[in-house]
């Protein structure tokens, strides 16, 4: 099983962070206006978001308030050679702002673990600069 970290720094209240990242039915903070379709509520819902063949599904499995935490699987979708995904964001004081940190396992398909590793560092790095720009326009 692999595993994935990436850290950013993000200028912003760790509270205002926090609120964009639980607010899991949300996808705002990816460019070009993407929204999701939302199945249930809370630990067991479904985001989805994309088209046709491109439907990402994620699923959350847990939301912590208090640890400022949540854990997600993407069942269907998966928009990398990869399988098995279970993804954290933690959100933490930092400084004056805050820190979002996203890891996941995963195992590689098709692919080498270290391809793998680098396409999850690369995406996990692009979307914690849109959440950046986002929280802090």
């Amino acid at each position: 099983m692999a595993h994935v970290t990436v850290k950013g720094e993000i200028n912003v209240p760790v509270e205002r962070l926090w609120a964009v990242v639980a607010d899991f039915g949300s996808v705002g903070w990816i460019p070009g206006g993407e929204t999701a379709r939302v199945e249930g509520n809370g630990p067991g819902m479904v985001r989805m978001f994309g088209g046709g063949s491109t439907e990402i599904r994620e699923r959350l499995e847990s939301r912590d308030d208090a640890m400022r935490t949540i854990v997600y699987t993407i069942p269907q979708g998966l928009p990398m050679p990869i399988t098995g995904y279970r993804a954290t964001m933690v959100v933490r004081p930092a400084g004056a702002g805050s820190e979002l940190e996203w890891s996941c396992t995963f195992e590689p398909d098709g692919v080498t673990e270290a391809e793998a590793k680098a396409q999850v560092e690369g995406l996990y790095g692009m979307m914690i600069g849109w959440i950046r720009d986002f929280v802090t326009r």
